[in-house]
């Protein structure tokens, strides 16, 4: 039975995709993968994006700014970025990444936050939604979509924390990201959670060209894993394959309007 699928979380402007991006979509288009969700990380890659999502039909792409990737001149960015959502069009489909990553002792949490809840503010005032990196931070990233309220929701890319807080989420209206992470034994904690979340409130995601599906560990992630991330994803539901299949492709197109 053949199932399709959506990589709600590529980095497809990055290597070894830039410029060669017709096989990797091939290869993933075989596996069932028929869209792309392309995130920006700051102002060096909006228009790469931008460019790809315009290149290709499969392709969507988001604008924000990464909470690692946060320059000295962010206050210009956000202005830019004001400007480009003033202008954008159907292929803009979120505001991200954007988010908080308190892995460092030495991370600067107040710039974070307030680039963050810029882009909060922003999606709220163009109705889209967030695809938001929270790294050690759930707890504030919770705070702060609880104070905005975005009123589309968006998702948690990459989930790696309790089912209280994935709970917590859902109930702001947030989607779960499911990565490869699941494929590993050691991560029984998060398969825990993820078995047993609302079925309609996860995404298929692959964080291409970074982590990689178990197999694969030393090689550049690829959207076509979707394939791989579903499957281990079936082993811990209990839904039938053509269930979740379905059902994660339409969260994925009513959360980007796609």
């Amino acid at each position: 039975m053949a199932f399709t699928f959506i990589d709600s979380h590529c980095h497809f402007d990055f290597a070894p995709f830039k410029d060669n991006e017709a096989p990797y979509l091939q290869m993933a288009k075989d596996k069932g993968v028929t869209t792309f969700i392309v995130p920006s990380v700051n102002q060096s890659n909006w228009n790469q994006v931008s460019a790809l999502a315009h290149q290709f039909d499969e392709i969507y792409y988001a604008l924000g700014i990464h909470p690692l990737f946060i320059t000295s001149s962010y206050e210009k960015e956000l202005e830019n970025l004001v400007e480009l959502l003033d202008e954008k069009n159907n292929k803009c489909v979120a505001i991200g990444e954007c988010g908080l990553d308190f892995w460092h002792p030495e991370s600067d949490k107040e710039i974070q936050f307030s680039v963050f809840r810029q882009q909060c503010l922003l999606a709220k005032k163009h109705q889209l939604p967030l695809i938001i990196h929270s790294r050690k931070s759930h707890d504030m990233v919770l705070k702060l979509l609880r104070e905005i309220r975005p009123e589309r929701g968006g998702v948690i890319h990459g989930f790696s924390g309790s089912l209280q807080q994935a709970n917590q989420f859902i109930e702001l209206d947030f989607y779960i990201g499911v990565g490869g992470v699941i494929s590993y034994e050691r991560a029984k904690k998060i398969k825990m959670v993820i078995s047993q979340l609302p079925l309609d409130k996860i995404l298929l995601e692959t964080d291409a060209p970074d982590m990689p599906v178990f197999g694969f560990q030393g090689e550049k992630n690829t959207p076509d894993k979707v394939q791989n991330i579903f499957e281990y994803l079936s082993l811990i539901r209990k839904e039938s394959m053509q269930t979740i299949s379905e059902t994660v492709y339409k969260n994925t197109t009513s959360l980007f309007g796609i």
